[in-house]
Protein backbone atom coordinates (compact mmCIF):
# COMPACT_ATOMS: atom_id res chain seq x y z
CA UNK A 1 0.00 0.00 0.00
CA UNK A 2 1.18 3.42 -1.06
CA UNK A 3 1.87 5.18 2.30
CA UNK A 4 0.13 8.86 0.90
CA UNK A 5 -2.82 7.66 -0.76
CA UNK A 6 -6.16 5.97 0.69
CA UNK A 7 -7.70 5.07 -2.15
CA UNK A 8 -11.31 4.18 -0.16
CA UNK A 9 -12.11 7.77 -0.24
CA UNK A 10 -12.16 7.47 -4.29
CA UNK A 11 -15.02 7.17 -5.93
CA UNK A 12 -15.19 5.07 -8.85
CA UNK A 13 -15.26 7.40 -11.32
CA UNK A 14 -12.13 9.04 -9.83
CA UNK A 15 -10.48 5.75 -9.23
CA UNK A 16 -10.51 4.91 -13.09
CA UNK A 17 -9.50 8.58 -13.73
CA UNK A 18 -6.36 8.26 -11.84
CA UNK A 19 -5.43 4.70 -13.10
CA UNK A 20 -4.97 6.25 -16.40
CA UNK A 21 -3.05 8.92 -15.28
CA UNK A 22 -1.24 6.58 -13.61
CA UNK A 23 -0.76 4.10 -16.44
CA UNK A 24 0.37 7.31 -18.66
CA UNK A 25 2.78 8.68 -16.83
CA UNK A 26 4.49 5.39 -15.48
CA UNK A 27 5.49 4.94 -19.18
CA UNK A 28 6.40 8.19 -19.96
CA UNK A 29 8.77 7.26 -16.63
CA UNK A 30 9.95 4.01 -17.81
CA UNK A 31 10.78 6.00 -20.96
CA UNK A 32 13.13 7.79 -18.64
CA UNK A 33 14.46 5.64 -16.91
CA UNK A 34 13.50 6.72 -13.63
CA UNK A 35 13.07 3.32 -11.96
CA UNK A 36 12.30 4.56 -8.01
CA UNK A 37 9.84 6.41 -9.64
CA UNK A 38 7.97 3.30 -11.87
CA UNK A 39 8.04 1.58 -8.59
CA UNK A 40 6.02 4.42 -6.74
CA UNK A 41 3.85 4.35 -9.48
CA UNK A 42 3.33 0.54 -9.87
CA UNK A 43 2.18 0.92 -6.04
CA UNK A 44 -0.16 3.81 -6.76
CA UNK A 45 -1.84 1.18 -9.51
CA UNK A 46 -1.67 -1.59 -7.25
CA UNK A 47 -3.55 0.42 -4.90
CA UNK A 48 -6.32 1.24 -7.03
CA UNK A 49 -6.66 -1.65 -9.28
CA UNK A 50 -6.98 -3.37 -5.69
CA UNK A 51 -9.89 -1.22 -4.43
CA UNK A 52 -11.25 -1.39 -7.98
CA UNK A 53 -11.49 -5.02 -7.71
CA UNK A 54 -13.15 -5.04 -4.39
CA UNK A 55 -15.91 -2.86 -5.03
CA UNK A 56 -16.65 -5.17 -8.22
CA UNK A 57 -16.52 -8.45 -6.06
CA UNK A 58 -18.73 -6.62 -3.55
CA UNK A 59 -21.07 -5.15 -6.02
CA UNK A 60 -21.34 -8.53 -7.30
CA UNK A 61 -22.11 -10.06 -3.92
CA UNK A 62 -24.80 -7.50 -3.82
CA UNK A 63 -26.62 -8.35 -6.87
CA UNK A 64 -26.04 -11.89 -6.28
CA UNK A 65 -28.10 -11.56 -2.43
CA UNK A 66 -30.62 -9.51 -4.55
CA UNK A 67 -30.99 -12.31 -7.19
CA UNK A 68 -31.20 -15.11 -4.49
CA UNK A 69 -31.94 -13.84 -1.43
CA UNK A 70 -32.81 -17.50 0.19
CA UNK A 71 -29.67 -18.87 -1.06
CA UNK A 72 -28.23 -19.61 2.36
CA UNK A 73 -31.78 -21.55 3.32
CA UNK A 74 -32.16 -24.72 4.46
CA UNK A 75 -33.23 -26.92 2.03
CA UNK A 76 -36.53 -28.60 2.81
CA UNK A 77 -35.84 -32.80 1.36
CA UNK A 78 -38.78 -34.31 3.27
CA UNK A 79 -38.71 -36.77 6.03
CA UNK A 80 -38.20 -40.75 4.66
CA UNK A 81 -40.04 -42.82 6.30
CA UNK A 82 -38.89 -46.34 8.21
CA UNK A 83 -38.71 -48.89 5.13
CA UNK A 84 -37.83 -51.92 5.04
CA UNK A 85 -34.51 -52.79 3.01
CA UNK A 86 -34.84 -56.23 1.78
CA UNK A 87 -37.97 -55.07 -0.04
CA UNK A 88 -36.39 -52.01 -1.28
CA UNK A 89 -33.85 -54.12 -2.91
CA UNK A 90 -36.20 -56.94 -4.13
CA UNK A 91 -38.36 -53.90 -5.94
CA UNK A 92 -35.20 -52.15 -7.55
CA UNK A 93 -34.15 -55.82 -8.66
CA UNK A 94 -37.24 -57.02 -10.75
Amino acid sequence: MHPFLDVSKLTDEEIIERLGKAYQYMNYQVSLGHNATVFSIKEVIQDLEDERNQRMMKNQDDEYKKKFPEKDAPLEVGKIDKIDIEEFIRKAIL
